[in-house]
C-alpha cells in the first residue's frame, strides 16, 4: 500500500499547460517546413490542432462508456470509430480513390477489426464478457489505428499498380488470363508493401520499440510477465488485422478496377482531391485582408501563390 501511494507521488501532475509547451516541437517542425519549402507546415499545425481536440472529446466521452457495463453502448462506440476510420482512410489518406471506396473501407474495417477482436478478446485474453468496456474498446482502438495504415498503403500500391500497369494487364487479358491470373502479380506486390511496416514493428518489439500499452500498464500496477503476455496477444492480433484488412482491400479494388468481363476498367480511378485545400485558404486570405487592409501575413499569402507548385498539400 505504502509502496503503491508513493509510486503515485513520484508522477508528475501534467495540465494543459504542459500541452501547450510540447506543441512547440511541432511548430520547430512547420518551421523547418516552411525554410525548406516542402510546404507542410500548413498540415503538420492543423493535424497538431486535430489531435488536441480529438483527444480530448475522446477522453471525456471515453470516462462515461468505460464506465458502462451495456453492450449496446459499447457496440455503438465500436460502430463510430470504424465509421471515422472509414472516413479518415478514404479522404485523408488515400491519393487516388473510385466511386464506392467508403463503403468498401467501412465493410473492410468492421470485418477484420470487428472479427480480430472478437476472437483475441474472448478466447486469447480471457474475457469475460468480451465486450467488456475497459478492454474491448481500447483493443478496437489499437487494431484501428494500426490496420488502417496497411490498409490504406495497400490501397494506394493497388491502384498505382493498375494505373501504371495498365497496358500490361490488358495484354494478358487479350491472351486469354482470367482476371485474377492478370492481376495476381500486382496484388502480390500491393499486399507484401503494406505489411511491410508491421513486420518491421514485430521484428524491433521488445528490443528498439518499448510499446506504449505496455508502459501504462506498468505504471498502473500490472506486474512484468502479465504486462508483457498481453502486449504479445495485442500485437498478433494488430497483425492479423491488418494482413485480413490488406487482403481484402485488394481484393476489393480487383473486383471493382477488373469486372466480370475481363475488362480493365481503369477509368474509374480518380484523383482523391482534400477537401480543403492550401489554395482554398490562401484565397480566403486575400479575401479577408482585402476588407481589413493588408498584413504581413496577406503578403506572405500572396507571395506563396508566385512561388511554383510542387505538389498539392493536403491537411490531414
Amino acid at each position: 500500500m505504502v509502496a503503491e501511494d508513493s509510486s503515485s507521488s513520484l508522477q508528475p501532475d501534467l495540465d494543459w499547460w504542459h500541452v501547450a509547451e510540447s506543441s512547440v516541437f511541432v511548430l520547430v517542425a512547420a518551421l523547418i517546413s516552411f525554410c525548406m519549402g516542402t510546404r507542410l507546415e500548413l498540415s503538420l499545425i492543423i493535424s497538431g490542432i486535430r489531435c488536441v481536440v480529438q483527444l480530448t472529446i475522446m477522453g471525456y466521452v471515453l470516462d462515461d462508456v468505460l464506465g458502462s457495463n451495456n453492450p449496446g453502448i459499447v457496440m455503438l462506440m465500436t460502430l463510430v470509430l470504424i465509421l471515422l476510420g472509414a472516413y479518415e482512410t478514404t479522404f485523408n489518406r488515400a491519393k487516388k480513390t473510385f466511386s464506392g471506396l467508403f463503403v468498401n473501407m467501412l465493410v473492410i474495417l468492421l470485418v477484420s477489426n470487428v472479427f480480430i477482436a472478437f476472437l483475441g478478446s474472448a478466447f486469447a485474453l480471457q474475457e469475460h464478457p468480451f465486450w467488456s468496456p475497459p478492454k474491448f474498446i481500447p483493443i478496437i482502438g489499437m487494431l484501428l489505428g494500426n490496420s488502417m495504415g496497411s490498409i490504406a498503403m495497400a490501397t494506394e500500391q493497388c491502384l498505382d499498380n493498375i494505373t501504371l500497369n495498365g497496358p500490361i494487364i490488358e495484354t494478358r487479358l487479350a491472351f486469354g488470363a482470367t482476371r485474377f491470373e492478370a492481376v495476381k502479380p500486382l496484388a502480390v506486390e500491393a499486399i507484401r508493401v503494406s505489411m511491410l511496416p508491421i513486420i518491421t514493428q514485430l521484428s524491433v518489439m521488445g528490443l528498439i520499440n518499448i510499446p506504449g500499452m505496455m508502459v501504462g500498464q506498468l505504471m498502473a500496477g500490472m506486474s512484468i510477465k502479465d504486462a508483457v503476455v498481453y502486449q504479445q496477444c495485442i500485437m498478433f492480433m494488430i497483425a492479423a488485422s491488418s494482413a485480413l484488412g490488406a487482403v481484402m482491400a485488394v481484393i476489393a479494388c480487383l473486383i471493382v478496377l477488373v469486372d466480370k468481363h475481363h475488362s480493365l476498367r481503369s477509368e474509374k480511378i480518380e484523383d482523391n482531391l482534400p477537401i480543403i485545400r492550401l489554395q482554398t485558404i490562401l484565397d480566403l486570405s486575400q479575401a479577408v485582408g482585402s476588407k481589413l487592409g493588408p498584413t504581413v501575413c496577406l503578403a506572405k499569402c500572396r507571395s506563396h501563390r508566385h512561388e511554383p507548385k510542387y505538389e498539392e498539400v493536403e491537411l490531414r
